[in-house]
C-alpha cells in the first residue's frame, strides 16, 4: 500500500527527485515522497550513522525531522535498542552560556486538545519488574536529586546510587530551610504496630498514629503518647 511521508533533508526542494531506499525506489512529486512500504535502511558500519538528517537553517520554524501519523491504533514512531551503557534515545541540548535559552528544554511534551485524558509520561515494565531505577534526576554533584527505584522507593537528595531508607526518603540540603514543607493539613493513618525505627543507624525516632492517638517512639525504644484519639 503506498504511503506518503514528507522528507526533510535540509536544503531539499520539491521536484522530480529519485531517492534510493534499500531495494525500494521513491520518487518525490511536489512536497511529498511516495513509496511502497517497506523502505528499509541497513548498515553494518561501526563508524558511520545509518541515516543522518541535517537542518542547516539558523532561523525559522523548519525542523530536521517531522514525523506525523493519522493512525489511532498504534504509535507514530517505534524506537528500540540493545544498549549496555547508553540510553536508547540520547537527547543533547547544546545550551547557551549566557542563559538566553531559559525557555528551552531538552524534552518538551505538549498534550494537545482540551479535555484529553492522555498521560504525559507513562513508564511500565511489560515483561516483569525491572532491577534498575525507574527514574533518576541528577543535577548536583554526588546526589540523586530525585530517584524512583525499581522497588518503588523514592529518594530526594540522597547520595548517588544509595537505597532510599523509606518509601519516601528526603534529605535536607545545606541551602534548604527544611526537608519537608506542607502548606496544609498532614494526615497520619493508623499503623497496625509500632514502627521498628529501622534503620537504627540513622538514629532519631518515629512519629506515628495508632487507634487515632499520636505516638513518638524514641531511639531507645521508649514509646510516648503525645495526644489522645
Amino acid at each position: 500500500m503506498p504511503l506518503a511521508r514528507r522528507v526533510f533533508l535540509g536544503g531539499f526542494t520539491a521536484g522530480a527527485v529519485t531517492v534510493a531506499a534499500g531495494a525500494t525506489e521513491a520518487v518525490a512529486v511536489g512536497e511529498y515522497t511516495d513509496y511502497t512500504a517497506p523502505a528499509n535502511f541497513l548498515s553494518s558500519s561501526t563508524t558511520a550513522h545509518t541515516v543522518t538528517v541535517n537542518q542547516k537553517a539558523t532561523s525559522g520554524e523548519a525542523v530536521a525531522l517531522n514525523v506525523t501519523s493519522a493512525n489511532p491504533d498504534t504509535s507514530a514512531m517505534y524506537l528500540s535498542g540493545k544498549e549496555t551503557g547508553r540510553g536508547t534515545l540520547k537527547i543533547s541540548h547544546n545550551g547557551y552560556a549566557d542563559g538566553s535559552d531559559a525557555s528551552a528544554s531538552a524534552l518538551s511534551i505538549d498534550l494537545k486538545v482540551s479535555g484529553t485524558a492522555s498521560q504525559g509520561i507513562y513508564l511500565t515494565a511489560t515483561d516483569g519488574p525491572t532491577k534498575g531505577a525507574l527514574l533518576v534526576l541528577r543535577n548536583n554533584e554526588g546526589l540523586d536529586d530525585f530517584v524512583v527505584k525499581g522497588t518503588g522507593r523514592t529518594g530526594i537528595g540522597i547520595a548517588r546510587g544509595a537505597t532510599p531508607q523509606s518509601q519516601l526518603h528526603v534529605v535536607q540540603s545545606a541551602d534548604a530551610p527544611s526537608a519537608l514543607l506542607a502548606e496544609g493539613a498532614v494526615r497520619l493513618a493508623d499503623v497496625d504496630a509500632a514502627p521498628t525505627n529501622a534503620p537504627a543507624s540513622a538514629g532519631g525516632g518515629s512519629l506515628y498514629a495508632q487507634a487515632g492517638a499520636l505516638y513518638w517512639k524514641g531511639g531507645n525504644g521508649t514509646v510516648t503518647r503525645l495526644a489522645p484519639a
